[in-house]
C-alpha cells in the first residue's frame, strides 16, 4: 500500500511493515467505533399527526413516561363526558306525600283539632307535610347542583391517561355528592339548633302550652314533659305516636288505641320525623287499621298503596334517608372517548432511547472509512519515519529538519502542499471547535430510585429532576394528619348538661326573673354555645375527614418543600371555605327567621297583651319587646347588658353579642363558684382577648388554630417512583467530534485541496503577469 517507484529490498521491507502496520490500527480503530455505535444509546423524537383514540392508548401503554398530546381545545364542560343520574327513595315518588294522601289525612280539621299534638289524627299531616317539603328540597338541590357541576369547567392542556382522567373525574364527583349531601344536612341540622335553642313557635304547640297566673300580668308558656324530658334542656325528647282515646287530660299520655309503630312526636316536627320510620305505610293492613280511624270527610274513599319493601328496607329511619339526600343510588357514566374527541389531539410526541441498528453502523463506518483511511496512512508514514530516524542516530536533528521543511516552499508543488495542509487543518480546528464545544442535552434515568438517592439526585438537579410515580391518587391521610385546637370554650363545663341544669335550677325562670335579665333566658343561650361548639365541631371534622379520605393527585413526585407548600395551600383554602359554607347557611336562618319575626316561646321578642283583664279563653294580641332603644319589632338582633353577659329578642342573638371577659371573671360567671371560670393564662396563646365576641370565635368555625403532621417518607412511599430522569447539558462530546471529523475528512481534503492548487494558481499567474509600463521603461 505504500509501494514506491525504484523500490529496493530496504525500501520494500519499510513498505511491508508500514501496511501492515496501517492495516492493524485500522481495524483497532473500526472494531472500537464499531462498538461504540452499537452500545451508544441516544435519545430520539417521534411525532404522530393527528393520532386516533386507538393510536394514543397504543402509546400510552409503550411510551407512557414521555408521551406528550397537546389539547386543541383546553377547557371543556364535564357535561362534555359525563352523565349522572340520581335514583331517589320511593317515598319521593309515593302516595304518601301526594296532596290527596295528605288531605285524606287532615280530615275533618275541626274534629281533629280536638285530638292531643300526641294523636296521629292531629299531627299524622304534618309529617307528611314536612317529608313532602323534604322531598321536594331534596330534587331541587340535586338537580340545581348536577347542572351546576356538569357545566363546570374541565382543564386538561393534554390527553389525560384514561386511568388517570377516570380517577380525576370519580374524585371530582365524589367530592361533589358530599359537598352537596353535606350542604342539604347542615341546613337541616343548623335549623333544628336554632329553632330548639330560640324556642320557636309553630301551629302545633308541641311543648308548652299557654299558661296565666292569678298574679301575672302577661301570658307564660308552660313547658310540657315527655317522660320526665323536658324540652327545654334536651331536645331528644320524643313520645309514641299514634290513635289515643278521647276525653284525656291535655298533660298526661292516656292509653293509646291503635299504634302507629316506630312513628314518634318530638320537640318538633323534624326531630319527630327524623327518629321515625315508615314501616306502617309498607304494610297494607296497617294503613287500612289506620284508615279506619281517621276522621275523614263524607264519601272519601281510601285508594292508596303502600311502599314496596323490596326496594328499601321498612325499619329504615327517616334520618337516615335524609343522610343520603333521600337518594338510593347513583348512575354515572364517564366516556373517555367522548373527552378525547373533545381534546382533539393535533399531534402526538414522545422520547425514547435507541441503540444504533446495524445498517446505521454500517453506513457510518463507510462514511468515514475514506478519511480514517487517509488520516491513518499519513499518521502512520509519520511514525515509521520518526522511528526510522531514531534508529540512524539523528532523529532529533532530522526530525528538526523535517518540521523546518514543511515551510520551505521552493517549488509550486510544495507550495499547493503546505497550503492545502494549513487549510486543512484550519478548517479541521473550526469544525472541531464548533462541535466539541456545542451544547447537548443529555438525559439520564434512574429505574425505581430509594428516597435517599432521590434527595441526592434532587440537591443535584433540582431544576430538571421528575419522577413518575406508580400511583396518580394517594390518599391524604396515608401521609397527612391534621388536628384542630377549639377554644377553649368549647372544651369547658359551660356547655355541659351538669352546668344547664344548674342554670336552669327549678325551672319557673319567667317567674324568678325579667325579660330583660340574662339569667331569664341563660339555659338558652347556653344551649345555643353548647350547639355552636358542636355544629362547629362537626363541621370541622366532617370536612376534614373528607378532605383526609379524598385523593392528592398527581403523576410526579413532587419534592418535600414543594409538597409543603401545596398542602398549606389546600389546607387554607379549606378552611375558608368551609367557614364560609357554613356562615352563609347559619346567617341566611338566623335572617329568615327574624325577618319573619317568629315569635319566640321564651317570651323575648314577642309578648301576649289581652285586651282587657286577663282570664282563661280571653283573646290576646301580640306586641314587641324593646331592649333599651331597639325595638324586637324592628330588629331581631337588639340586645342589651346584663350582668356581664346579654339579654335580648333572642337567646341565640343574645350569646353571639356577648364578649368572653364573663367567662374568666368568678363573680359573674358563677358567684357561687361551683362552676370555675376559664383560665386566664390560656389567652396568651390564643388568637382572642377578652373583647372578642362569640360571633368572633365562631367565624373560624370556634377553633384556634390547626396542627398538622406531614411524613414525607410516607409520601415517597405510596408514590413508589418507577423512575426519575433528568437531563444536563454537555458541551464536551470529543468522541462524537472526532468521528464527525474522521466523517468529513475525506471530502475535507479534496476541497481544500482544489483551494489550495486555485489559489496558487492566481498567485503564480499574478506574479508571471508582465506589465507593459515596467517592460517599456526597461526598454
Amino acid at each position: 500500500m505504500f509501494k514506491a517507484d525504484g523500490s529496493n529490498q530496504h525500501q520494500i521491507s519499510y513498505q511491508t511493515i508500514a501496511t501492515r502496520l496501517y492495516l492493524l490500527v485500522l481495524l483497532i480503530t473500526l472494531i472500537i467505533i464499531s462498538l461504540y455505535l452499537l452500545l451508544n444509546e441516544d435519545l430520539q423524537q417521534k411525532t404522530i399527526h393527528q393520532p386516533s383514540e386507538f393510536q394514543y392508548k397504543e402509546l400510552e401503554k409503550i411510551y407512557s413516561l414521555s408521551l406528550y398530546c397537546p389539547c386543541s381545545t383546553v377547557s371543556m364542560n364535564y357535561s362534555t363526558f359525563i352523565t349522572i343520574e340520581p335514583y331517589f327513595h320511593q317515598v319521593c315518588s309515593s302516595d304518601l306525600i301526594s296532596d290527596a294522601w295528605i288531605n285524606y289525612v287532615k280530615g275533618d280539621n275541626v274534629m281533629n283539632d280536638y285530638a292531643p299534638i300526641y294523636d296521629y289524627l292531629n299531627s299524622g299531616v304534618f309529617y307528611f307535610q314536612l317529608l313532602s317539603l323534604l322531598c321536594q328540597h331534596a330534587q331541587q338541590t340535586v338537580n340545581i347542583s348536577i347542572k351546576a357541576f356538569v357545566q363546570t369547567q374541565f382543564l386538561s392542556s393534554q390527553v389525560i391517561p384514561q386511568n388517570r382522567f377516570e380517577t380525576k373525574v370519580n374524585s371530582s364527583i365524589n367530592d361533589w355528592k358530599s359537598q352537596t349531601i353535606d350542604q342539604f344536612l347542615e341546613t337541616i341540622k343548623i335549623f333544628q339548633a336554632v329553632s330548639h335553642v330560640n324556642r320557636l313557635m309553630s301551629e302545633q304547640f308541641h311543648y308548652y302550652i299557654p299558661y296565666i297566673g292569678s298574679n301575672d300580668t302577661k301570658t307564660n308558656l308552660e313547658v310540657v314533659e315527655y317522660f320526665n324530658c323536658s324540652c327545654t334542656l334536651s331536645s331528644l325528647c320524643f313520645i309514641p305516636l299514634g290513635i289515643y282515646s278521647s276525653e284525656i287530660d291535655y298533660l298526661e299520655l292516656p292509653e293509646m288505641a291503635v299504634r302507629v309503630p316506630n312513628l314518634f312526636l318530638g320537640c318538633s316536627s323534624i326531630e319527630g320525623l327524623m327518629k321515625s320510620t315508615l314501616e306502617c305505610f309498607y304494610n297494607m293492613s296497617c294503613m287500612i287499621e289506620l284508615d279506619g280511624s281517621l276522621l275523614v270527610p263524607p264519601g272519601a274513599v281510601f285508594y292508596f298503596s303502600n311502599l314496596n319493601e323490596n326496594l328499601s328496607p321498612p325499619n329504615e329511619t327517616i334520618e337516615s334517608i335524609i343522610n343520603k339526600l333521600m337518594i338510593d343510588s347513583w348512575t354515572l357514566n364517564i366516556s373517555f372517548s367522548s373527552y378525547y374527541k373533545t381534546c382533539s389531539p393535533a399531534s402526538c410526541t414522545y422520547e425514547f432511547l435507541s441503540r444504533n441498528d446495524l445498517f446505521v453502523v454500517i453506513t457510518t463506518i463507510l462514511s468515514i472509512f475514506g478519511g480514517l483511511s487517509l488520516g491513518l496512512k499519513l499518521l502512520t508514514l509519520i511514525i515509521l519515519r520518526f522511528i526510522e530516524k531514531i534508529v540512524n542516530n539523528n532523529s532529533f536533528n532530522e526530525f528538526t529538519t523535517m518540521i523546518k521543511n514543511l515551510f520551505v516552499c521552493n517549488t509550486e508543488q510544495r507550495l499547493v502542499n503546505r497550503l492545502h495542509l494549513v487549510f486543512l487543518l484550519l478548517t479541521l480546528f473550526f469544525i472541531f471547535t464548533f462541535s466539541a464545544f456545542k451544547p447537548k442535552s443529555i438525559t439520564v434515568q434512574i429505574l425505581k430510585p430509594s428516597l435517599s438517592k432521590y434527595k441526592d439526585l434532587l440537591q443535584d438537579h433540582s431544576d430538571s429532576l421528575q419522577c413518575s410515580c406508580s400511583q396518580i391518587s394517594i390518599l391524604y391521610e396515608t401521609f397527612l394528619s391534621i388536628e384542630p385546637h377549639f377554644h377553649d370554650l368549647c372544651l369547658s363545663q359551660f356547655i355541659s348538661d351538669e352546668w344547664i341544669h344548674y342554670i336552669y335550677g327549678e325551672g319557673n325562670l319567667s317567674r324568678r326573673f325579667s325579660f330583660d335579665d340574662y339569667r331569664y333566658s341563660a339555659p338558652g343561650q347556653f344551649l345555643s354555645l353548647s350547639s355552636l361548639c358542636k355544629l362547629s365541631q362537626e363541621k370541622v371534622n366532617h370536612t376534614l375527614s373528607l378532605f383526609l379520605t379524598s385523593y392528592f393527585i398527581n403523576s410526579q413526585l413532587l419534592s418535600e418543600n414543594l409538597l409543603i407548600e401545596q398542602i398549606e395551600i389546600i389546607l387554607n383554602r379549606l378552611q375558608s371555605t368551609a367557614s364560609k359554607s357554613f356562615l352563609n347557611i347559619f346567617n341566611l336562618i338566623r335572617e329568615v327567621i327574624g325577618s319573619n319575626m317568629i315569635m319566640s316561646a321564651w317570651i323575648t321578642n314577642w309578648e301576649y297583651v289581652p285586651e282587657t283583664t286577663f282570664s282563661p279563653g280571653l283573646p290576646v294580641r301580640t306586641a314587641p319587646i324593646g331592649y333599651g332603644e331597639c325595638n324586637c319589632g324592628l330588629s331581631f338582633k337588639c340586645t342589651q347588658p346584663s350582668g356581664g353577659m346579654m339579654s335580648g329578642c333572642y337567646p341565640l342573638e343574645s350569646i353571639l353579642q356577648t364578649k368572653l371577659h364573663c367567662f374568666y371573671d368568678q363573680n359573674c360567671i358563677d358567684s357561687n363558684g361551683n362552676f370555675k371560670r376559664l383560665n386566664m393564662s390560656t389567652l396568651e396563646k390564643s388568637q382572642f382577648n377578652l373583647n372578642s365576641t362569640i360571633k368572633s370565635i365562631l367565624n373560624n368555625l370556634m377553633v384556634e388554630d390547626y396542627k398538622s403532621d406531614l411524613s414525607y417518607e410516607d409520601y415517597f412511599n405510596q408514590c413508589k417512583p418507577l423512575s426519575c430522569s433528568y437531563f444536563y447539558i454537555k458541551t464536551h462530546d470529543i468522541i462524537q467530534t472526532i468521528l464527525s471529523l474522521i466523517s468529513l475528512y475525506g471530502g475535507l481534503v479534496l476541497i481544500t485541496r482544489c483551494l489550495a492548487i486555485i489559489l496558487v494558481k492566481i498567485y503564480q499567474y499574478k506574479r508571471n503577469r508582465i506589465n507593459p509600463e515596467v517592460l517599456q521603461q526597461n526598454i
